[in-house]
């Protein structure tokens, strides 16, 4: 059984794509999928309330009945979580089933729910696509975009885990497959908007710097990113064009542009300004999360290709490609850590 992990990181966020039976998580809140009457009878919902006992079913009875997206929150009875988010994907008394605009609208209000009840931890399964029916590549698009934008804001959720459901061979299993590439798309794409905005604010900074070789370049990568930007949302409806998505809008290339252009600037005067060196140092930050999250979908589609080996005759290329990115990723994580505490010790002084 695959049992691969990939976390992407979202300002102070991670956002996990991993295989499991999402009754087991150790968690603060499991999002549950259901009709509007809670019945919890059949997919995830049973599940969940199979593992967390009557208790569930008793206070879930007290929400009913409910319309389409909307979010209803029980104890989570005996299983190891606080709370369960439970989601309406299908109204059945207006025969309405799971839709792109209901979709957004459930996810959103979990992700809303988790911050005002305090929640750290959330834990999705793929809403919609079991006995909803609901196009998996669609709810993957809606749920993967809803969930990143969400946390470009502010939040104090640490993890989200979107838990895909454990099987054998699952590296053949397209409903997966197009899940996990779906939120590397994701969480590349929302850090090239953090990436444009902050990009606003250095432009700013430069002009002020009369230097207008600096000020030429930050323009040229304003219009680069926006560029980017248009290509990477995009809606995908196969894992080619997923793939192709990320690779058409050069947002690698862009990324590690920013960070230079950033250390540049960093390095181009001494700073009396602190607040504006720490624009600097948050748009070079910014732009290391960019390329530690590319590197983390790179990582991820390699070792999607390994596991379809089994563990037998894996190419020699694909486990030194893999090797070589474990260590990309980890020199881009000692390079975030080190910029945080450059950044910790400007806000301190």
């Amino acid at each position: 059984m695959n049992q691969r992990v990939s976390d992407y990181k979202i300002n102070e966020t991670t956002f996990r794509v991993t295989y499991g039976d999402i009754t087991k998580l150790v968690t603060d809140a499991l999002v549950s999928s259901d009709d509007n009457y809670l019945t919890m009878g059949g997919g995830v919902s049973m599940a969940l309330l199979k593992a967390g006992g009557e208790e569930v079913r008793r206070e879930a009875l007290k929400h009913v009945p409910l319309k389409i997206g909307d979010v209803a929150v029980t104890s989570a009875g005996k299983l190891p979580a606080k709370f369960i988010f439970h989601a309406v994907t299908i109204d059945y008394d207006n025969m309405i089933y799971p839709s792109e605009e209901s979709i957004y609208a459930a996810t959103l209000k979990c992700m809303q729910l988790a911050d005002t009840l305090n929640v750290r931890l959330i834990s999705f399964p793929a809403l919609g696509t079991g006995v909803g029916g609901f196009p998996f590549q669609l709810a993957a698009e809606t749920m993967t975009r809803t969930i990143a934008d969400y946390l470009m804001g502010d939040t104090r959720i640490e993890l989200v885990t979107l838990t895909l459901l454990a099987r054998e061979r699952v590296s053949e299993n397209d409903l997966n497959i197009f899940y996990e590439r779906a939120v590397a798309l994701a969480s590349v794409s929302t850090q090239s908007k953090k990436l444009s905005t902050l990009l606003d604010e250095l432009r700013r900074i430069v002009d002020r710097m009369n230097r207008p070789e600096l000020t030429k370049r930050v323009s040229e990568l304003q219009s680069e990113i926006s560029n980017a930007q248009g290509i990477l949302s995009e809606n995908a409806a196969s894992l080619e064009q997923l793939e192709e998505l990320q690779e058409r809008s050069e947002i690698e290339r862009l990324s590690q542009q920013v960070v230079a252009i950033s250390k540049k600037t960093q390095e181009s005067i001494t700073w009396e300004d602190q607040q504006l060196e720490a624009e600097v140092l948050r748009t070079k930050l910014n732009g290391l999360l960019a390329q530690l999250n590319i590197q983390t979908s790179h990582l991820n589609k390699f070792q999607i290709e390994k596991a379809k080996y089994g563990g037998i005759g894996v190419p020699p290329r694909l486990e030194t490609a893999i090797d070589d990115l474990n260590k990309e990723i980890s020199e881009i994580e000692a390079r975030v850590k080190e910029v945080r505490m450059h950044l910790t010790a400007l806000t301190k002084c």
